[in-house]
């Protein structure tokens, strides 16, 4: 919770070193009323010093890898999962894919490289390194192709470090770790020799060691294309090759230069030794996708890892009005270069040694790097200054005095709805002919790292009560609570969260017709739902048959996996998963469910399955429920047993339902969750098929309805 007035917003574009770096010491040493959201299409960023170990089999896919989204949370930062596409330097907002902008006063850049294999003919076969965020994707996808056979001859386009390391590891793999076929690797290098950017000790040991392992060097080889399964040269040659790996320096991102920003002949962001560009003082940029006009560096991962400090100086710098700092990147530093096996090689001013123990230091070296991001301590935020002097010094008001001021929210109404919408102090509600209203309301704290997200789950959560009768919505009431903030934040916000309500009302097909805005501590969105039904049509949450089964639709585990997030546990990718559940409306399954007979309904929510399932009994009818065949989402039941990490309210819901039982799921309170259907036996397949097919692939009979005895329990686990 921030409970300073937001003053600025810093929107951080890609989830490089730099920025990991910069997130962890926003954590230690936060800049109260800063706003931080940081924009990346994956969860999770690979960290490249350990790259080639993951590739050669010596680190798992976890240890190799930096997870975003709990370094948000315990940065205090919004986590944005999508890819940015241009910047609008006027305006001040980052285009992202798929949503609304971003608006920022700050920014900083930490994309990388783009592939430069766009003039390949026949890219399908070749695995293009950078952006390093999605290599390990196509390596997978490789050693599908290579499992499945056919693969015998393997090039590796680039022999710097990165490309050289990059041979011996996956020649190390395919050799030693799964050695399936038989394979031969070629190295193609533009110059007479490789490693060219060290000295001579350094590039003989890899000479040796390549030749020894019978890769093949293809010297003063300009490669420019791969066509018909062959690299070809700029001079014509051409050597066959069935996979090659790409791993010349890449290119700038086209946007950059497209935004307006002042670029190098490449494409990359020309910046100032204070690691600002030299066009845009708010704006920052580093590592790959930036060139240093007074230092130039090689794109390496040791670069964008030094930058790290000096931009979260320079950032907080600027932010408080300060004059950041220069920055001159050293020239030398130790390089460490493994050789695919467990040893490497050092090298550093002209030195170098090799062996096992190079390895293990570097091993060493890379491990302590990477538990500054993976333990992340529980902490108490100590502020080394804020930006609370940019208000008044007034106390903010509670009662109507806390309402958003009439021109900031008619401003974001007046962009985001349509001329015709009423802007009544009531607004009048039709309902047709013979049906009846529906009327329904919830709201909560934001829970979710991401406003318009925040918004959207936040409809799916109102409008399931208006499902799980059976109805259609028509309309929603919004009734939103922004933290305190400049206007210039409350209008950006605001927009975020309109939008998004806006964008999922739509898929619901239903309308935004009013609402209330107010300031507080911290951010809460809920809305009252308006739905119509047919008498004839509503679904009960009553049972009334026995010998029906019990089918929930979406899979449950929302309030444990939040409860982790919160305490910086949760994996980013059972988060994400978490989130795409929750954005999943009930609608489809209301569609699908109106074609058989449905003879009872409820929705999963804060009460968790066993609340509402004993909600659903009565004296004459009970539910057997199977354990075993609960959907649940990815990482719960880890949340649950191993972490022993609860929702507030599950203790509650477990006393309330009465049941002693060891699944601990069935007390997990849920947001957004899914249906709960009963249906007629021989019904119930064909339904859960329907389901499936209609986009809630975790569908699933979980139990049926029986007889109830005097004194017997209402909802009983099958034995």
């Amino acid at each position: 919770m921030n409970t300073f007035p937001i003053a600025r917003e810093l929107v951080l574009v890609g989830g490089g070193h730099s920025h990991v770096i910069l997130l962890r010491m926003l954590a230690m040493k936060p800049l109260p009323g800063l706003k931080v959201t940081l924009v990346s299409p994956e969860t999770r960023t690979p960290y490249s010093g350990m790259l080639p170990g993951l590739v050669a089999g010596h680190y798992t896919e976890d240890e190799a890898h930096i997870d975003l989204v709990p370094l948000c949370r315990f940065a205090g930062a919004d986590f944005v999962r999508s890819s940015a596409s241009g910047v609008e330097t006027l305006k001040q907002l980052v285009q992202i894919e798929g949503r609304p902008p971003l608006r920022y006063d700050i920014l900083s850049l930490d994309i990388g490289s783009t592939p430069s294999t766009s003039q390949l003919d026949a890219s399908s076969r070749v695995v293009p390194v950078k952006p390093i965020a999605g290599f390990l994707a196509r390596w997978q996808r490789f050693l599908s192709r290579y499992e499945a056979g056919g693969i015998h001859r393997v090039g590796f386009v680039g022999a710097g470090a990165g490309g050289i390391e990059l041979c011996l590891a996956v020649h190390h793999y395919l050799h030693r770790v799964q050695p399936l076929n038989l394979i031969q690797c070629h190295v193609f290098t533009a110059t007479k020799t490789i490693l060219e950017e060290f000295n001579a000790g350094v590039r003989l040991r890899f000479e040796k060691k390549l030749a020894a392992l019978g890769i093949e060097v293809q010297r003063e080889f300009v490669a420019n294309n791969y066509r018909q399964g062959e690299v070809i040269s700029e001079d014509g040659r051409a050597v066959a090759c069935d996979e090659v790996f790409w791993v010349t320096e890449a290119g700038a991102p086209p946007w950059l230069a497209e935004s307006g920003l002042a670029v190098d002949d490449r494409g990359f962001v020309q910046v100032r030794d204070t690691l600002q560009s030299t066009s845009h003082e708010n704006i920052f940029a580093v590592g790959d996708c930036a060139s240093m006009v007074n230092h130039p560096r090689p794109k390496a991962g040791v670069y964008a890892v030094r930058q790290g400090p000096p931009l979260f100086r320079n950032i907080c710098s600027y932010a408080l009005g300060e004059r950041p700092g220069d920055y001159k990147p050293q020239s030398r530093f130790l390089s460490l270069i493994s050789t695919g096996d467990k040893s490497a090689v050092a090298s550093r001013n002209g030195l170098n040694a090799e062996g096992a123990w190079v390895w293990r230091w570097k091993d060493w070296i890379d491990r302590r790097f990477m538990a500054r991001f993976n333990d992340l301590p529980a902490m108490s935020h100590k502020a080394i200054n804020n930006l609370q002097a940019e208000f008044d010094s007034q106390m903010q008001c509670g009662g109507c005095g806390s309402k958003l001021a009439s021109d900031l929210l008619s401003d974001v109404l007046d962009e985001l709805l349509p001329d015709d919408m009423p802007r009544d102090d009531a607004v009048m509600v039709e309902i047709p002919e013979g049906a009846r209203l529906l009327q329904s309301v919830d709201h909560f704290r934001g829970f979710v790292n991401d406003p318009y997200l925040q918004a959207r789950i936040a409809v799916c959560h109102a409008l399931s009560d208006v499902y799980a009768c059976g109805g259609d919505p028509l309309s929603v009431l919004a009734s939103i609570t922004l933290p305190y903030g400049k206007p210039h934040i409350s209008r950006s916000l605001l927009k975020q969260l309109l939008q998004g309500t806006l964008d999922q009302l739509q898929e619901e097909g239903a309308d935004l017709i009013g609402g209330h805005t107010s300031e507080g501590m911290e951010l809460s969105i809920g809305f009252t739902a308006n739905g119509i039904v047919r008498p004839g049509l509503r679904w009960s949450n009553q049972l009334t048959r026995e010998g029906d089964a019990v089918v929930l639709t979406k899979p449950l585990g929302s309030g444990t996996l939040f409860a982790a997030d919160m305490r910086y546990c949760a994996r980013g990718e059972w988060i994400a998963a978490a989130i795409d559940s929750m954005l999943v409306s009930n609608r489809a399954a209301v569609v699908t469910g109106r074609s058989f007979d449905v003879s009872a309904c409820t929705d999963v929510t804060g009460f968790g399955l066993a609340g509402h399932l004993l909600e659903m009994t009565t004296d004459a009818v009970a539910i057997e429920l199977e354990p075993a065949n609960l959907p649940v989402l990815d990482g719960a039941e880890t949340c649950l047993r191993e972490l022993n990490i609860r929702s507030t309210l599950h203790d509650a819901n477990r006393r309330a339902s009465g049941l002693n039982s060891e699944a601990e799921i069935l007390y997990d309170p849920q947001t957004a969750g899914g249906l709960v259907m009963t249906v007629a036996e021989p019904d119930a397949d064909r339904l859960v098929k329907a389901l499936r097919e209609t986009g809630y692939p975790h569908a699933s009979v979980i139990g049926r309805t029986i007889s109830r005895v005097a004194n017997s329990a209402p909802v009983r686990l099958k034995e």
